[in-house]
């Protein structure tokens, strides 16, 4: 009796823009932008897509491509809703994307919405780029969307992820205020610590590196959980328990604020008995607090962010690459010379 011959099973499924872009090593998006007739990809990726669709037997889907036609400019832009730095560079980001041929589709992180649910709602729009400000996903799950999309961190310097990270250069901002308060005297220099704060660790190295050059003796106090006016607050309940420091630097302005209101409560005269530094300058300039901060430039990080994500959307740049923007100390009212010794 013959034995049964088992015919292979045969492939029919149609090679989809996934497959191109996985034979190229390229996005989807960036394949999508070759067959679409969009300007601005450089001509050997192009040549390459074309001779992989070629070589797959993919054929773009027309009557599909006319139905996303509104998406294919649109760049997504994650974000925090309760972060004070947004309302700048948000702005910023708006004219750099329009200056560039795109526009932007916002995606917002609350109480009520996750990271995960911001995300999801960018993709399923059919942006061709995303940008996250504070992003607080695992490196895993950045490494896994940066395979999906063209990608960009504010905030967050990314590592292993095959994307790019834009962020002040927080280490030498806070550097140069712990360096002008001990030109002004201050010896006994606090620092208000943020454990959770994404890039946290290079604003301490900063202050830890002045305090080393000056042979002072560091002193930082470590705040975790929320790091804006209530960590702020707690920062202040330490500090009190203990010497008074003649300065305080914080990790952000909101601390300061929330440091500030609590050392008033219990008489400490700002900048008379204690001065006090922040970071941002995006509330440090209102003039009932007229911090001196550490000015990190909005509309500088936008245009690096917009840059570079239009780069990896035109397929000119796939590695992960970093900059860093200039963070630059502002002078006010809320620092001054030590009080003289008693």
């Amino acid at each position: 009796m013959p034995k049964n011959i088992k015919t292979p099973k045969v492939d029919s499924r149609r090679p989809t823009q996934a497959d191109v872009a996985a034979r190229v090593g390229v996005s989807r998006q960036l394949v999508g932008l070759v067959f679409s007739g969009m300007q601005g990809v450089n001509a050997e990726t192009e040549a390459r897509i074309r001779a992989a669709a070629k070589e797959l037997g993919y054929r773009p889907n027309f009557a599909a491509q006319s139905l996303r036609a509104d998406s294919s400019k649109y760049i997504g832009v994650v974000f925090h809703a309760n972060e004070s730095s947004i309302q700048e560079l948000i702005p910023a980001l708006y004219s750099y994307a329009e200056s560039s041929g795109f526009e932007l589709m916002l995606s917002v992180i609350s109480d009520t919405r996750t990271e995960a649910d911001a995300i999801d709602d960018i993709l399923g729009h059919r942006c061709v780029g995303i940008i996250i400000v504070g992003s607080h996903s695992s490196n895993t799950r950045l490494q896994k969307l940066a395979r999906e999309i063209p990608l960009v961190s504010i905030g967050r310097r990314l590592e292993k992820v095959r994307g790019g990270s834009v962020s002040s250069k927080g280490e030498q901002g806070v550097f140069d205020a712990v360096e002008y308060l001990i030109g002004l005297g201050h010896k006994r220099i606090a620092y208000v610590f943020a454990k959770d704060m994404l890039d946290g660790d290079f604003r301490l190295e900063g202050y830890r590196s002045a305090m080393t050059k000056y042979k002072l003796t560091p002193n930082w106090v470590t705040i975790v959980g929320d790091f804006a006016e209530q960590g702020g607050a707690r920062a202040a309940e330490q500090i009190l328990r203990k010497e008074l420091p003649t300065a305080i630097v914080c990790n952000n302005d909101q601390s300061a604020m929330g440091l500030t209101h609590r050392l008033l409560q219990e008489g400490v005269r700002i900048p008379q008995d204690v001065s006090v530094v922040g970071y941002d300058d995006v509330i440090a300039g209102f003039p009932f607090l007229d911090f001196t901060t550490v000015r990190q430039d909005h509309y500088e990080l936008a245009e690096v962010a917009t840059r570079d994500i239009v780069a990896r959307i035109r397929g000119e740049k796939y590695l992960s690459e970093t900059f860093l923007t200039s963070a630059r100390l502002v002078i006010r009212s809320s620092t001054s010379a030590p009080r003289p010794a008693d």
